[in-house]
């Protein structure tokens, strides 16, 4: 092999591994980037099966990604107009500039906040710029919500409300509790740990007992508390019951695997002799 060979051998290993790696940063965190890691361990033999599905999977999420940052910057570029809420204006009570902790909720969100700028173009939903908690709000009578608000990054999507200047400016601080929760679980898992992580919570933990809920503030949300404990009907003792099955099931197939494996392992030196 040449030595021309040998360099582009190397770069294309090299930036395969950087597009692996990159990919599993956005797809999955932290989370995903040990998981890519795990698997490339020394020693460890990679599953070759439905890698075809794996890359197409792993290709539609980084498009949608792709999508929802691009669009995210071209609103960044052309700036919406200011909310006016029923009353006036809404006065901002932010103290100060952005502050770190801010900057980084927002860079976190990026992508997600690009698809629901996306989704609200679509829609034909009145977006404008919250100055009160520095976010963007989508007004949509038939948004996906339905008459819930739904906060997506740096976003939320609501019908509209007819309430107070100061009830207002509470709900929006509620709403921008859960842009925190957005960005600490992409960094950790990506961006749909938010999401699927809320939807089990409130699955188990419906309304005021959901603990992103109750993170974000009960009051602020308009919730009334409802108790803490979980809900256990027969919606959720049917998911436990399937939860457990799968996790027997998986327990008994790894323990035939690996039984199968010694038994191999034995037989192998007798049939060589």
């Amino acid at each position: 092999m040449t030595s021309s060979r040998r360099v582009k051998v190397a770069l294309g290993a090299g930036g395969a591994v950087a597009l692996g790696a990159g990919s599993a940063i956005l797809l999955g965190g932290i989370l995903g980037l040990a998981w890519w890691s795990w698997r490339r361990r020394p020693g460890h033999v990679p599953v070759t099966r439905f890698r075809r599905t794996r890359a197409a999977l792993v290709a539609v999420g980084v498009v949608i990604i792709a999508v929802g940052a691009i669009w995210r910057l071209t609103i960044a570029i052309k700036p919406v107009a200011a909310c006016t809420p029923p009353g006036g204006p809404q006065v901002s009570t932010r103290t100060g500039g952005f502050g770190a902790s801010l900057v980084a909720q927002k860079v976190a969100t990026w992508p997600e906040t690009g698809i629901g700028l996306l989704y609200s173009r679509v829609s034909d939903a009145k977006v404008c710029w919250s100055r009160a908690s520095d976010y963007y709000v989508a007004v949509h009578e038939e948004h996906i919500a339905g008459a819930r608000a739904l906060n997506l990054g740096d976003i939320t999507l609501t019908p509209g409300f007819n309430i107070s200047k100061e009830e207002l400016r509470t709900l929006n601080s509620h709403e921008a509790g859960h842009r925190k929760q957005w960005a600490i679980l992409t960094v950790i898992g990506g961006p749909l740990a938010f999401p699927i992580a809320y939807s089990i919570d409130d699955f188990f933990f419906p309304g005021s007992r959901n603990h992103f809920e109750r993170w974000a503030g009960l009051e602020s949300g308009g919730y009334s508390h409802e108790g803490t404990g979980p809900v256990l009907g027969p919606a959720q003792l049917a998911v436990l019951g399937v939860v457990a099955a799968i996790i027997v099931v998986a327990l008994l197939a790894a323990w035939h695997r690996r039984a199968s494996m010694r038994s191999r392992s034995r037989a192998s030196p007798t049939g060589s002799a």
